[in-house]
């Protein structure tokens, strides 16, 4: 598991949050920092350059001992890379190089290096990271208790399900949440509101029809909640997240619905700018496959 942290005190949420994940899994840590290249440095100060402390050749080490003492732990085993240059395809690469099955960060700033080094890598790393994501926003309770899955009923929000219940396992609570939408002349014709039952009819018999198929334990299908609405799917899942305080919300990254723009497209800075909880992303395969060909 990878931990991209940018020595913030809000990165300790992120840090905190992979640390209980290694002891649970009884996995190894890689604690990643990435500090700004010399070129970026003196591109922001082209007459005088930057000063010789803050070369990354110099903070390096500096930075390796403060997170070895921040990770003063005897029940972990973890290792401390201190990269420089873009954060996301740096992280990518060290994660790619270890083996990594998890992508641990924060959203966060850190005055240190003049520049937001990893809040603003976050999106890329959504659509460009090979492995699953987990962007983290909480403190740590203990391990996830409640799920929210973000479906549009295709193959990889699917695969986005599987995928963090293989991490994390069952919840207590899982819940289906599903947007339909419904064209903007049938809202207008005097029978919009039987055009909009009819197609919330047809929205919950595929969203039931796709939770039959998952193959979920008698348990937790027994307990699953599923939610259709006829609304904005980010504001679904920030509406219901909030008002049930759930740990973890599962977004796929990539499928048929409008939910696919929001996820994983240009405007994926919106989920994590409005969901304030935990979120898991999965890229769809294909995708990946195509990254992984195109770093060969």
């Amino acid at each position: 598991m990878l931990l991209a942290t940018d020595l913030s005190a809000r990165g300790d949420r992120a840090f905190d949050r992979a640390v209980q994940l290694a002891r649970q899994w009884d996995a190894r840590l890689v604690v990643v920092t990435v500090l700004p290249s010399t070129q970026e440095l003196d591109f922001h100060d082209p007459i005088l350059g930057s000063p010789p402390w803050q070369r990354p050749a110099v903070l390096a080490p500096l930075v390796e001992r403060r997170l070895r003492r921040d990770l003063a732990v005897d029940d972990l085993d973890f290792e401390v890379q201190v990269e420089s240059g873009a954060v996301g395809p740096a992280l990518q690469r060290v994660a790619q190089s270890h083996a990594c099955g998890l992508i641990v960060a924060g959203v966060a700033r850190n005055a240190l290096f003049t520049q937001p080094s990893l809040g603003s890598s976050i999106g890329w790393l959504s659509r460009h990271a090979t492995l699953p994501l987990l962007v983290v926003h909480r403190r740590v309770h203990g391990p996830y208790r409640s799920l929210a899955w973000a479906s549009d009923l295709s193959p990889t929000s699917t695969r986005a399900l599987h995928e963090a219940l293989a991490l994390f396992g069952d919840p207590v609570t899982l819940a289906a949440l599903h947007a339909f939408h419904v064209p903007r002349l049938g809202q207008r014709d005097t029978h919009a509101a039987t055009a909009i039952a009819q197609a919330r009819t047809r929205a919950q018999d595929a969203l039931h029809a796709n939770l039959d198929a998952l193959g979920l334990p008698t348990a937790l299908r027994g307990r699953l909640e599923s939610v259709v609405s006829d609304a904005e799917p980010s504001r679904l899942v920030r509406d219901y997240v909030r008002d049930h305080d759930t740990d973890l919300v599962v977004v796929g990254g990539h499928g048929r619905s409008a939910l696919t723009g929001l996820l994983l497209g240009d405007v994926a800075g919106r989920i994590l700018g409005t969901v304030q909880t935990d979120t898991l992303f999965v890229r769809d395969r294909g995708e990946v496959a195509a990254t992984m060909r195109v770093a060969s």
